[in-house]
């Protein structure tokens, strides 16, 4: 695990050699959108999988609107608290209805290369509120010209954050910091004392992050504000340490990707392309202009990703083609460029490309990533979406047998089920009260996309996984709203 930020110098050497392995164990939903409580333990949480050895996959499975999406959208926030950066306001819907707010939590496994091992957990609460609105102006104080500012929005507020942490020397898990008293954050007083020193200004610093936190839509804990106070007092501070790895971790190698690039690829309006250094949003439908000192970068960044998939689909490769050099309206020197697709030496814009072809391009990086390296975490909500079922099956098993990262996706196509590991593999149930399980007594031998359409029928598990549709009355439902006028 290495990377080019400066926050590295806070917590390793100059190489970055003593940053460990963080994956995902474990995480617990409640009250958020349809889960009423969510439990779901990853492989890596119920097996002890050691340091840079093999990959851990979790595939979703279920009925539309049964929580598999509320999981990526958890992660997604998760990531952007760890991060340090505010949460989008998108996720002010995610409260389930007649709840106030909803609660999160995660355990992270912390692998080094000298054999410590840590646990961390991290929770925390959201609610909704109305935006102010000096807010609203602010946030849309950029927006293009013609873009309507709405009369009210919501915004997410995050309270109640707690912070454990089970280390090697430890006989059981620490509660560290805890937002939730209105007295201090940390339990007791001397993990303060600890992490950041006595002092009475300190303590208003911290109360002053605190509050800028909440209406930032931040994390108190992972505010930057909040642990260059951690730095200043003891920056050899184990748990410092633990939450910089996390915050690195996050802002580097957790990648949630939803549904919403689906729809740009769908419709041709542009082509995200995710890499390790961030998204590029390159347009298909005609030529675009990008900074020149950006063209090296792209073009390898293409031109990784067009290997790859010549292996996937035969016959195709992608280029980044220079059509000439312009300047921008500032003056700065630009590259006028196009994504092409190559079939079988017949150039084509790749808008021409399937959908399914184009999704695949546009996660490749992060499923490159996700192979080859054991603390990339990447999520994909609807990965099944317009890519053939049998090279679904390929990608997946070649993270199964020879990768390295965390992979999680949500899927409709059933064929993962035969490919990979039961122990992979969670289902959602009609229970928001239960919302994901493990399907039990299954078989080795057994064919689970068969079980599951025998479940469908038969619900012999302990919680229903199909809330059931009655095929006469949907034909009556068609015929109803067919003669409506």
């Amino acid at each position: 695990m290495t990377t080019q930020s400066k926050e590295v110098s806070f917590i390793t050497d100059e190489h970055g050699e003593n940053l460990p392995t963080v994956r995902i164990k474990k995480a617990i939903l409640k009250d958020f959108k349809s889960v009423g409580y969510g439990e779901i333990t990853f492989n890596c949480g119920r097996q002890f999988i050691p340091y840079n050895t093999e990959s851990d996959i979790l595939g979703i499975y279920g009925q539309n609107g049964s929580g598999k999406t509320s999981f990526i959208e958890a992660l997604a926030i998760l990531k952007d608290l760890m991060a340090g950066v505010p949460v989008d306001d998108v996720y002010a819907d995610c409260i389930a209805i007649g709840k106030d707010y909803a609660e999160l939590e995660f355990v992270f496994d912390l692998q080094y290369p000298d054999g410590i091992i840590r646990e961390a957990t991290y929770s925390f609460c959201i609610k909704s509120q109305e935006a102010t609105q000096e807010e609203i102006q602010e946030k849309y104080k950029s927006a293009p010209e013609g873009v309507e500012v709405p009369d009210s929005e919501m915004k997410v507020i995050v309270f109640n954050e707690k912070f454990y942490l089970l280390w090697e020397d430890a006989s059981k898990k620490q509660l560290i910091i805890d937002t939730s008293s209105e007295r201090t954050a940390f339990t007791p007083d001397t993990k303060r004392k600890v992490l950041a020193g006595g002092g009475k200004k300190t303590l208003v610093s911290l109360e002053v992050n605190k509050q800028l936190a909440s209406a930032k839509s931040r994390s108190f804990i992972f505010l930057k504000d909040t642990l260059s106070i951690f730095n200043e007092n003891d920056s050899n501070c184990i748990f410092f340490k633990v939450l910089i790895e996390l915050r690195l971790y996050a802002r580097h190698y957790l990648f949630v990707i939803d549904t919403k690039s689906s729809g740009f690829i769908r419709l041709n309006l542009a082509m995200p392309i995710f890499t390790r250094d961030g998204q590029l949003m390159l347009n298909i439908r005609k030529p675009m202009h990008i900074p020149v000192d950006m063209l090296e970068d792209v073009k390898k960044d293409i031109g990784n990703i067009s290997y790859v998939i010549s292996q996937l689909v035969p016959g195709l490769t992608i280029d980044l083609k220079k059509l000439s050099d312009t300047l921008s309206k500032t003056g700065e020197p630009e590259a006028v460029i196009m994504l092409i697709a190559n079939r079988d030496g017949k150039e084509l814009p790749l808008r021409d490309e399937s959908d399914g072809v184009r999704k695949i391009i546009s996660v490749l990086s992060l499923i490159t990533a996700a192979f080859n390296e054991q603390s990339v975490t990447v999520a994909i909500d609807e990965f099944d979406a317009g890519i053939f079922e049998y090279l679904l099956g390929e990608i997946l098993q070649a993270l199964e047998e020879s990768g390295k990262g965390q992979f999680i996706f949500t899927s409709h196509n059933l064929r993962p089920l035969e490919v990979i590991n039961k122990k992979f593999l969670y289902f959602t149930t009609t229970n928001p009260q239960n919302r994901y399980i493990r399907l039990k007594n299954i078989a080795a031998t057994n064919n689970l996309r068969d079980t599951y359409f025998r479940e469908i029928l038969l619900n012999e598990q302990e919680e229903e996984i199909y809330n059931r549709t009655k095929r006469f009355k949907i034909v009556a439902a068609l015929k109803k709203a067919g003669g409506l006028r």
